[in-house]
């Protein structure tokens, strides 16, 4: 008779390694977590835990080894494993704009729910996670506890049938940490499989069915948190002295009666140690010796080992009350506590690393092109909403370009005025420059969104939902493509207050506001590579600042090119700011076909042939 099949494990991960540059990561990880359990990674900051959990959610590829979600490689079949899972990172990544309704139904949509069903189940999960009645309130009123839960609630829109938790209550109060506590139960009755990482002894104490211990990249060991106590062997001996002035003699009193080296300890006038022989008579010759060499003591006694003994005696670092560990020097594995063999590269060879593409072809099913443009439309209207709920994005937008059209149409324009095309006023010249102005310095905050989108883990939360890779990235430029013809129609209505008109007819203008229109889209296709190369919002702002302001200024934005020295004419004639600000002057001015358009088009196409093959490679290789 054959015998059954072994069902397949929720997790399966074999020899997995990650490197980044000289660090290590992780090394040799093997794993198995059986479906509808909670399985608990328990290790301190930079033991590879996150690293770990980022490489199963899809969002980082092992430099060797293999890892699969029921099944499925995480790295060959990502998208299907992308479609089994829910994500909630180290910090709540929702968007803080927006109300605590509209991030679930805007992650409901991208789970591909349809509109309706995204509001039900919105109002279902504010209800069960205690948040409805915040519910239309924006995220950043939250409290931390309240984004905490609204950051859990997002990645259980669809019932995923595995949940990857990365330290879910650090940083909570102890309330907000037992509603987590509670929630996580819940999940585990209605059968979710949960992996859950944390440096709280007691949070996987209480919610771990098993628990693996890492440390420096290594699974050094495993079992339910009863096995590894009992590894530690014995009770555990704690004296609290009176002084902590005599501290180590009272260590050497202590090793005179039997008992084991002290753990590391954060107060200096305590002591624990193991207490390897018979307890009771132990804590008498204790108590004895400790008298006799008239060192006071305010508590003496006995306790069974916890999970902070397995943790001190395999990492050699205590947890704080914060969960932090407290020292950074790790030290050796205890020899009663027996490691998981892990497989280690051998010394002088790089890990074997899984084949990758360079590109990936793949021909679209119309379902697929039907998904991608909802997701696409979700992103781009998110994006909207931020330019139209923060006032300072308003104002600079609009505010700054006015404010260049009033200064350079009345305080240069006399100046500028003999060099000028005879019978062309001024503000006629000037107005579609400042247009080509506002959308190239504009486009930097392409890169600031998609900076902070990084920075507070949005990103990575829609990398990691089944919907199309494309749709952060064009969500974002569209938007910025909208906000652009809203500006230049904004900008317009002032020009015409203070004496500019489209002298070429209706169809010139609109000709006129499409060429800039889709030269800000190409910049914001640049600075989207830029947030994606450089991190951190300001960086990027300011990697933008130095390309844009020399283009803008060493152009014909202002002035005609005629008026600047040979050298700089040389430069400014061939520049896509001078070629695009021409070519738009001339659907405005005069109409036809400008002479600068082919030189426009070819920047602009140039560009984008560039950019956006660069932006998704590398937003599918971040790490």
């Amino acid at each position: 008779m054959s015998s059954a099949t072994p069902p397949v494990p929720a997790v399966r991960v074999e020899g997995v390694s990650k490197r980044f540059g000289a660090t290590v990561a992780l090394v040799g990880v093997d794993l198995v977590v059986p479906e509808g359990t909670v399985f608990g990674l328990l290790g301190p900051n930079g033991a590879g835990k996150t690293t770990l959990v980022r490489v199963l959610a899809t969002l980082l590829t092992p430099d060797s080894g293999r890892a699969e979600v029921f099944g499925r490689d995480v790295v060959a079949d990502a998208p299907a494993v992308r479609e089994l899972l829910g994500l909630t990172g180290q910090f709540a990544a929702v968007d803080e704009i927006l109300s605590g309704r509209e991030n679930l139904v805007m992650f409901g949509r991208l789970f591909d729910l349809s509109p309706a069903e995204a509001r039900r189940r919105a109002d279902e999960l504010l209800e069960q996670f205690d948040l409805a009645d915040a519910g239309d309130r924006p995220a950043r009123t939250y409290s931390g506890g309240m984004r905490r839960r609204l950051d859990l609630a997002s990645s259980l829109l669809t019932r995923p049938r595995i949940l990857f938790l990365d330290e879910p209550t650090t940083g909570l109060d102890p309330r907000s940490r037992n509603q987590i506590w509670t929630i996580v139960r819940e999940l585990v009755r209605e059968g979710t499989t949960l992996l859950l990482t944390t440096q709280y002894l007691e949070e996987a104490d209480e919610l771990a069915d098993r628990i693996a211990v890492i440390d420096h990249g290594r699974v050094i060991a495993e079992g339910t948190g009863n096995e590894l106590k009992e590894r530690i062997g014995g009770q555990i001996l704690e004296v609290e002295l009176a002084s902590a002035a005599r501290r180590d003699e009272a260590q050497a009193v202590l090793r005179g009666v039997g008992c084991g080296d002290p753990e590391p300890e954060a107060r200096p006038d305590r002591l624990t140690m193991p207490a390897p022989r018979d307890g009771l008579e132990l804590v008498e010759d204790a108590a004895a010796a400790l008298r006799h060499a008239q060192i006071d003591v305010s508590n003496l006694g006995l306790r069974g080992p916890t999970l902070d003994d397995v943790f001190l005696q395999l990492t050699g670092a205590p947890a704080s009350e914060d969960g932090q560990p407290q020292s950074s020097t790790p030290a050796a594995p205890a020899a009663v506590v027996q490691p998981v063999p892990s497989k280690v590269p051998t010394p002088g060879r790089e890990p074997e690393r899984p084949a990758r593409r360079l590109l990936r072809l793949h021909v679209p099913t119309p379902a697929e092109v039907r998904s991608a443009l909802t997701d696409t439309r979700v992103v781009t209207g998110r994006n909207l909403r931020h330019f139209v709920r923060q006032p300072q994005l308003l104002i600079f937008s609009t505010i700054q370009p006015i404010m260049f059209v009033l200064l350079f149409a009345y305080v240069f324009g006399g100046a500028v005025k003999g060099a000028l095309p005879h019978g062309v006023k001024y503000i006629d010249f000037l107005l579609p420059g400042i247009f080509v102005q506002s959308v190239a310095f504009r486009a930097t905050q392409t890169a600031v969104g998609l900076s902070e989108d990084l920075e507070r883990g949005v990103v990575d939360r829609f990398r990691s939902m089944p919907m199309a890779r494309s749709a952060v990235l064009v969500g974002r430029t569209v938007a910025d493509l909208v906000r652009n013809v809203l500006i230049i129609g904004l900008m317009t209505v002032v020009g015409y207050l203070i004496g500019f008109s489209f002298h070429a007819g209706v169809l010139n203008a609109l000709a006129c506001v499409a060429v800039v229109s889709v030269f800000g889209l190409a910049l914001s296709w640049i600075f989207a590579f830029v947030a994606l190369t450089v991190r951190g919002a300001e960086a990027a702002q300011s990697a933008g600042f130095v390309v844009i302001f020399p283009l803008v200024f060493a152009s014909s934005v202002f002035v005609p090119i005629s008026s600047m020295p040979d050298w700089l004419q040389a430069f400014a004639k061939v520049s896509p700011v001078t070629l695009t600000a021409n070519a738009a002057r001339t659907y405005a001015l005069d109409g036809g076909v400008p002479g600068s358009l082919g030189g426009a088009a070819a920047w602009i196409l140039a560009v984008l042939a560039i950019f956006i093959p660069l932006c998704v490679w590398r937003y599918r290789r971040m790490s």
